[in-house]
């Protein structure tokens, strides 16, 4: 297919696509070879890539919000319960089939199997009443047929928002959170009526492959470490290795769910210590990056930290030793209290948050520890708090280098570096290495 083709297609199917949405009717297209009717599909799917990624960063901007909860989500779930195959089985052939069957199989009046199925009903009282009915029927279908199409492709939309966990919120934010799969209820709408139910059929399974299909199969080149389930904990380890994908770190007093985190930040969390007192004999295994899922069903919220770090020991094999030597620190102190207090969080937040991108670090409803957790990577300083804060912040620092870091935290939150040296307790993870 050349350029040229292919961009005559694109706008061809353009024109007519929307020609259609203004004015929805209930009438075939111009019968196309299959060729033809590939290129439609391709075509449609170049035009909504870019609708599609603008409502994603608007949802991923609800999530950053924390509006909307990205782990509770039904994908998810199937994500964490089915094989990939099966999955995509689901997601590509079996759920499409069945959407479509549901809401778009009827569009056409031909195929409308109700409509028809109450015509035969009238047919039992002669055939002039059927004739009646049916003259009925179809002028009130033509008639109201735009409404119709417009209804099929809202209903499918929110439909989906069934895949959130019920809010108040969710509810207030549904026509933004469904808007993706309106639109698809209207592209497939269009197609199925102007090409046939199967080219619908087929236009869903390519969506669908796209934008599920294709990120499964990076999702899925994560490797399982561990998936256990006890009636004290569950678990679930993934070894990642998407380098654009943020690291997120999600901390509660009874549950730790970090996604493409390494296992030397977790540690840093677990062990209650920072990343420049971590050393290691096999510094690859300590760089790995992985998702983390942790649940404490225990009644001892205290014990969340330590099962966790029992269970990683066992899974990585390794072992901890400690010793105590003189470290250079920068002590974090407050020096304007009136600044950081502009920054303090809801106390009644719960939980916390921490992004870290290659530009900057996002910290939220966290305390000041959390923010030094964050920085230490990033400065390769060891860095103490002095700020006797019990308090929650939200933080927002670009990460050019360490002068710049010191001078937002000086300026922006009324927060002071200042460099001592003293004795500190060192970690040393042993991997034990096979025979």
């Amino acid at each position: 297919m050349s350029n040229n083709n292919m961009l005559d297609n694109l706008k061809e199917t353009f024109i007519d696509l929307i020609s259609f949405l203004k004015n929805p009717i209930d009438e075939a297209g111009p019968e196309l070879s299959v060729n033809k009717k590939l290129k439609t599909l391709i075509s449609l799917l170049i035009i909504e890539i870019p609708l599609m990624a603008v409502l994603i960063l608007l949802i991923s901007g609800l999530e950053t919000l924390e509006l909307v909860d990205p782990d509770n989500h039904k994908i998810l779930d199937m994500i964490n319960s089915y094989p990939v195959v099966l999955l995509l089985v689901l997601t590509v052939v079996i759920g499409p089939l069945i959407e479509e069957l549901i809401f778009r199989l009827y569009l056409r009046y031909k195929n409308n199997y109700a409509l028809h199925f109450l015509i035969s009903i009238v047919s039992i009282t002669g055939v002039r009443n059927e004739q009646k009915a049916e003259t009925f029927l179809i002028s009130l279908w033509k008639k109201r047929y735009k409404f119709i199409f417009y209804f099929s492709a809202v209903i499918f939309g929110l439909i989906h928002i069934s895949n959130f966990e019920f809010s108040y919120t969710i509810l207030l934010l549904s026509p933004i959170l469904v808007a993706p799969q309106i639109i698809l209820g209207l592209i497939i709408g269009y197609v199925r009526v102007r090409n046939g139910f199967v080219s619908g059929l087929l236009m869903h399974s390519l969506h669908n492959a796209f934008f599920i299909g294709i990120p499964l199969f990076f999702m899925f080149n994560d490797t399982e470490k561990l998936n256990a389930e006890t009636s004290l904990y569950s678990i679930k380890i993934e070894e990642t290795n998407d380098i654009a994908i943020p690291s997120t770190q999600k901390n509660y007093s009874d549950s730790i769910v970090y996604k493409n985190v390494s296992l030397k930040t977790t540690l840093t969390y677990l062990l209650n210590t920072n990343e420049i007192l971590l050393k290691t004999n096999d510094k690859e295994m300590l760089d790995n990056t992985l998702n983390l899922n942790f649940k404490n069903k225990s009644k001892d919220s205290s014990r969340t930290k330590s099962i966790a770090l029992n269970q990683l020991a066992t899974s990585y094999d390794f072992k901890i030793k400690k010793s105590t030597k003189a470290t250079e620190v920068w002590n974090l102190e407050v020096i304007n209290p009136a600044l950081l207090l502009k920054y303090k969080s809801n106390k009644n937040a719960y939980g916390n948050m921490i992004t870290i991108n290659p530009e900057e670090i996002i910290i939220k409803k966290s305390k000041i520890n959390a923010l030094i957790n964050a920085l230490m990577p990033k400065s390769n300083k060891m860095i103490l708090d002095k700020t006797s804060s019990k308090d929650n912040y939200n933080f927002t620092l670009k990460t050019k280098d360490f002068i710049s870091i010191k001078k937002q935290l000086k300026e922006k939150y009324g927060l002071s570096l200042v460099k001592q040296k003293i004795n500190l307790e060192h970690m040393m993870i042993e991997f034990q290495k096979p025979e």
